[in-house]
């Protein structure tokens, strides 16, 4: 969901049974000269084209008028755009549109972007009539795959999800001690100590940033830590570190989605982050060494990184944190 998909403009809007705009916010720039009465107009003419069902999110084809009415001719190199719609209440569904973006959205994005959005929803929806927001604040966490720890700024744990208790009684690259996060590594502790405090100072405030934290080195299987303010409420500000679990088949498809890899640098990426040395992969693949390292060279070049760790950075940039709440979003482009 981060950056609308990669678009750099959006609108959400509400839109009731009848198809029409109950009410909607612009993320990003717009036109000039725009009218609410132009963007209702072109958001019901949208509507119209979008499918009937709710939680689904498509591309559309390049340069559709209707987008470049909302949010102006498109960039160079940037001519796609996103719609999608929730279910919000029971007589009204939220309605994403977004453009302009250089490709057009393959479906395990827009999987992946529903699992957000779905998410989102389901927390908005579990705080109705709560003091605080810490009930969907825990929904929230609670919905997110990977390991979510949230902490105070001297790293005392405030609560955690399921994964995270999985995580820290197992003692992994982090563990508990004395009610606080901790780590067996001074260097992964200081960074991290220093990215919470970042956090919990920004929280409720513009600008908030997340920082990714390499807890081990580049041998066998690289974790990290991606540091983040809460956006749960409370009297007092926190942060909260997620752990990203790495999914080798997921990430791999992933990956060679966005940057149109082939089969077989697919299957390279795959065993690359399930940790396999190149000498495992030749036999793996039932390929040389040789030929895998050329593999990996060629994949980098289309990647712009340089570094073994990067790939599993990238598949942190890329990942959706969420669960899908019932079974994958249905998705299409057009």
């Amino acid at each position: 969901m981060t950056n609308l998909a990669g678009c750099h403009s959006g609108v959400l809007a509400l839109i009731d049974a009848c198809g029409s705009v109950q009410e909607y916010v612009r993320i990003g720039p717009a036109p000039e000269r725009e009218s609410g009465a132009t963007v209702n107009e072109e958001l019901r003419l949208l509507v119209r084209q979008m499918p009937q069902a709710a939680d689904q999110f498509m591309g559309l084809a390049p340069c559709h008028p209707l987008i470049a009415r909302l949010f102006g001719e498109p960039p160079v190199g940037r001519a796609h755009s996103v719609i999608g719609r929730i279910s919000w209440q029971p007589d009204c569904d939220l309605v994403l549109v977004a453009g302009w973006r250089p490709t057009c959205l393959e479906p395990l994005e827009a999987a992946l972007l529903g699992r957000g959005v779905n998410a989102c929803r389901n927390a908005i929806q579990a705080d109705s009539g709560k003091e605080g927001g810490e009930g969907a604040g825990l929904d929230l966490i609670n919905s997110v795959v990977s390991p979510v720890i949230r902490v105070d700024e001297r790293l005392n744990i405030v609560n955690l999800n399921e994964a995270a208790q999985r995580e820290l009684m197992q003692g992994g690259v982090l563990r508990e001690q004395g009610g606080r996060l901790a780590s067996a590594a001074c260097h992964a502790m200081e960074e991290l100590r220093a990215a919470v405090r970042r956090s919990v100072r920004e929280a409720g405030g513009e600008g908030r940033r997340s920082s990714i934290i390499p807890l081990t080195g580049d041998a066998g299987l690289p974790r990290f830590a991606i540091v983040a303010p809460s956006p749960l409420h409370g009297e007092d500000p926190t942060a909260v570190v997620v752990l990203p679990e790495i999914d080798g088949e997921e990430g791999a498809r992933r990956l060679s989605a966005l940057y149109s890899l082939t089969r077989a640098e697919e299957g390279v990426v795959r065993l690359i982050l399930v940790g396999a040395a190149p000498v495992g992969i030749a036999a793996e693949l039932g390929l040389t060494e040789a030929t895998v390292r050329t593999y990996i060279k060629r994949i980098m070049v289309k990647l712009g990184i340089n570094r073994r760790s990067e790939f599993f950075l990238l598949y942190i940039l890329t990942m959706s944190p969420f669960r899908f709440p019932t079974g994958p979003l249905s998705c299409r482009s057009a």
